[in-house]
C-alpha cells in the first residue's frame, strides 16, 4: 500500500542544500535565482529540501517542479497533486500523498483590522463566530481559520485565488465539518506544533498520514 508522509522542520541558512539544488528543474532554478535575501533563499530551499526527503523516504525519485499556478509536483510520484509545501518565517513543512494534497503554516501574530478581512473575505457563519469572541481567543481563531482555508486552497489547486469562502470551517453539535460546494469529502487536520505556530494538513483522499522524523507533542486542535 502507498504510504502518505507529511513533515516539520526548521529552516536554517546554514543547511547544506547542495542536493535540493541539483534537483530544481529550470523553473525552480529560475524562480530561486530571483531571490536575493539570503533568509529567503533558506525558506525557499528547506521547503523543497524536505519535500525530496518524504520522496526519498517513499523510494521515489526526488526530482521537483512547479507549475505556473505554483501547485508543486514530483513528476515521479504517481499523484500529480499528491505533493504540497510551506514555509514561514521559522519553520518549513512538506506533505506527499494521495489525491489532492495541501501544506500551510502560519504563525499567530498581531493583526490589524481582523475583523475587516473575516467579514470581507470569509462566510458569514465563520465571520459571526469571531465577532462572539474576543482578544487572544479571537486572533488564535482567526489564524486557526487562516491556516485551514490556505491548506485546502492548495490542495484544491488555486491557492487564495480560489476564494476564501470556498471552504468554509465551523463547528457543529458533532464536532468540526467542512463545508464545500465540490462533491468531495475534504480531510483536514490542524495542530499548534510550537507556541503560536499552526500547521493544516488537507487532502480529498482518506488516508493514513506517517510523520516523517521525530513528531514533537504537537497539540491538535482541529480535525475533520
Amino acid at each position: 500500500m502507498l504510504a502518505s508522509y507529511f513533515g516539520l522542520a526548521q529552516i536554517s541558512p546554514s543547511a547544506d542544500f547542495s542536493a535540493t539544488l541539483a534537483c530544481l528543474d529550470p523553473f525552480q532554478q529560475q524562480r530561486l535565482d530571483a531571490i536575493q535575501n539570503p533568509q529567503r533563499r533558506a525558506q525557499f530551499l528547506s521547503a523543497r529540501q524536505l519535500a525530496q526527503q518524504l520522496l526519498q523516504t517513499s523510494q521515489t525519485e526526488s526530482t521537483l517542479s512547479q507549475h505556473e499556478n505554483g501547485r508543486p509536483w514530483a513528476p515521479a510520484w504517481s499523484h500529480p497533486a499528491g505533493l504540497s509545501w510551506s514555509h514561514g518565517a521559522q519553520f518549513c513543512a512538506a506533505a506527499l500523498g494521495q489525491g489532492r494534497v495541501g501544506i500551510d503554516i502560519e504563525t499567530i501574530r498581531p493583526r490589524k483590522q481582523l475583523m475587516a478581512i473575516a467579514e470581507s473575505y470569509f462566510d458569514p457563519r465563520e465571520s459571526a463566530w469571531l465577532a462572539s469572541l474576543a482578544g487572544e481567543a479571537q486572533l488564535r481563531a482567526f489564524f486557526m481559520l487562516w491556516v485551514a482555508k490556505e491548506a485546502l486552497l492548495k490542495a484544491f489547486g488555486t491557492g487564495l485565488v480560489g476564494g476564501l469562502q470556498r471552504f468554509v470551517v465551523r463547528q457543529t453539535a458533532v464536532g468540526w465539518c467542512c463545508d464545500s460546494p465540490e462533491d468531495f469529502d475534504w480531510s483536514l487536520s490542524i495542530w499548534e506544533v510550537s507556541p503560536n505556530v499552526l500547521l493544516a494538513l488537507a487532502s480529498d483522499v482518506k488516508q493514513e498520514w506517517i510523520c516523517h522524523g521525530e513528531q514533537q507533542p504537537w497539540q491538535l486542535i482541529l480535525k475533520v
